[in-house]
């Protein structure tokens, strides 16, 4: 994003354009709430935000407690980032709608005349502030962290054209997800036109009658093998979507043998039997590929002509009699008899074709929209990739650029002001943090802290883009990084063990001399890549002289015999 940027877009530290600050901590005590008008809003009030702007708080602060308490209100188009704890890997932001108060654990951007809030608001949720975490194992943002991170200034008017094409893109989405919503209820609608309601069921038959049930089983845990095998074996946790096609864990013949468990056909509906779950909501599944299952789930094998979907709704139609007999037991759940005697519709061929056309249908316009939704996903993030970087408004730009020229011009002018009151001394801290903005915070990298990550930025620095030795000490780094790593040895090689443990870096045996001649000391390198190849191939700095000799004097003893 940051590369191929207009001109007319600088990259400008948020801090330059934006104040940036912390709420306050919370009021302890009802006292403080009861019968509040004034929005205190919490971290919960962000996460649970699903558009750009927060509209209601859980909390409203009274006159008590601004009375008792030192707090600053924030104006409303303040942009809100959760600043510490676990929120801060979700990637949540929300804009104030009204003025209010803040909690302490979130950071509070207040946009200036340069930024439009809701393009600050899109900006940043491109942006993953677990890169500029601590310690990802207790994540915390410094707010003057945050103030240094430079951010794509179009002009305001490019902005607002961003966050035009942007909300549109955002309404489809809503669409799409209001229509998958709507889909959801169409099957059961259909069966209850077709089959009536369960007080119309007089006479039907019994879920016994029509189904085989099959229980299930673990097996141990203790023979490794087991769980090594390609048969799904499916648990509570597994029956998430109406149609299942795989498990998290799978078994081998003789692991199917050797227990309870069962392998089901194709089309059995898998139903959870016992588990806390069972409170509320009443899991079931149909299986899309031969499989087995643990003894929390029981498999209904439909007989001949009888439409798994058929059975699914028919459970679903009496959902809340199945919970309370599940409830109604001190095992937390249903009994092989309590299935076999529920109540099911008179199944004619002719009505049950009705529905399994129906319910084929939807379920493939159902697949069709959730393909569509992970496009729809792909291609937002396209979107905002095009946004940030100045290609999705180059026709607009183009079109526009002489009504634009006075706009940037005075922008411009107030930036150059605004730089010089933004400390010169922080242009440095500013190339660190671009570094560390690029470094990855998945897998091997994910249990980096901070100073970790600072510290091999610096050294990727210092070894690829400096003339520097090819080996690594902490005695050496200690002397040549910047920061608050200069000078400590002990600390660097702390670290540096810790990107050993992990292959970030290699340690090596290097030769080294002393009084009693040739030795080794122990030190690092980073692993050759295609980037850093060349450099090595012909590297030979820091190597001594008397220590090559010595070298040489080693292997033509050994060539002697004599060692």
């Amino acid at each position: 994003m940051m590369n191929t940027l207009p001109s007319t877009w600088p990259l400008v530290p948020i801090g330059a354009i934006c104040q940036v600050g912390a709420g306050n901590g919370a009021p302890q005590g009802d006292a403080y709430f009861a019968g509040g008008t004034y929005p205190f809003v919490r971290m919960q009030d962000v996460g649970r935000c699903q558009s750009p702007y927060i509209t209601t708080t859980v909390d409203r602060l009274n006159d008590l407690a601004l009375e008792k308490h030192s707090l600053r209100q924030w104006p409303a188009g303040s942009l809100l980032i959760p600043k510490s704890g676990a929120s801060v890997a979700l990637n949540k932001r929300a804009l104030l709608r009204e003025p209010a108060y803040v909690v302490s654990h979130l950071a509070v951007l207040v946009p200036g005349i340069f930024i439009d809030p809701e393009y600050l608001y899109y900006l940043s949720c491109t942006l993953d502030m677990m890169r500029l975490a601590l310690d990802p194992a207790y994540p915390s943002l410094r707010t003057s962290d945050l103030a240094r991170v430079r951010i794509p200034l179009p002009p305001i008017s490019e902005q607002q054209q961003i966050v035009e094409i942007l909300q549109e893109a955002e309404e489809i989405r809503r669409l799409r997800a209001e229509a998958e919503a709507k889909t959801d209820r169409l099957v059961p609608a259909i069966f209850d036109a077709i089959f009536g309601s369960p007080s119309e069921w007089k006479g039907g038959p019994k879920l016994g009658e029509l189904v085989q049930i099959v229980g299930g089983g673990t097996p141990s845990r203790s023979v490794e093998h087991y769980y090594s095998g390609q048969i799904p074996w499916a648990t509570s946790k597994d029956i998430k979507t109406l149609y299942l096609e795989d498990t998290e864990e799978h078994v081998t013949e003789e692991a199917v043998q050797a227990s309870a468990t069962n392998v089901v056909p194709k089309g059995t509906v898998l139903v959870v039997v016992k588990s806390k779950i069972l409170a509320h909501t009443l899991p079931v599944a149909i299986t899309q590929v031969p499989m087995c299952f643990g003894q929390d789930i029981k498999g209904i094998i439909p007989t001949s002509g009888i439409a798994p979907e058929f059975l699914v709704y028919s459970l679903q139609a009496q959902l809340g009699r199945i919970l309370s007999r599940a409830r109604g037991a001190n095992t937390e759940g249903l009994t092989l008899e309590a299935l076999k005697s529920l109540n099911l519709p008179k199944p004619s061929s002719k009505l049950m074709e009705r529905f399994r056309v129906a319910s084929e249908e939807i379920r493939n316009l159902k697949e069709a929209m959730v393909t569509c939704n992970q496009m729809g996903f792909l291609t937002s993030a396209a979107l905002s990739a095009h946004a940030f970087s100045g290609q999705l408004t180059a026709g607009w730009r183009e079109e526009w650029y002489h009504n634009l020229s006075d706009e940037i011009e005075q922008r411009d002018a107030a930036l150059m002001e605004a730089r010089a009151t933004f400390a010169n001394s922080r242009m440095a801290t500013m190339q660190e943090m671009e570094k560390i903005w690029e470094l990855p915070t998945d897998g091997i990298y994910a249990d980096l802290n901070r100073e970790q990550r600072d510290l091999l930025s610096e050294i990727e620095r210092i070894v690829v883009v400096s003339n520097y030795r090819r080996y690594l000490t902490a005695e050496q780094l200690a002397t040549d990084v910047e920061g608050p790593l200069h000078r400590h040895p002990q600390r660097i090689e702390s670290h540096l063990s810790f990107f050993a443990a992990r292959g970030l870096i290699i340690p090596v045996s290097r030769p080294c001399s002393d009084s009693t001649g040739p030795a080794f000391a122990a030190c690092y390198r980073l692993p050759v890549t295609k980037k850093r190849s060349l450099k090595y191939d012909d590297d030979t700095t820091g190597i001594d002289d008397d220590i090559r000799g010595s070298l040489m004097e080693t292997q033509r003893n050994l060539a002697m015999g004599r060692i």
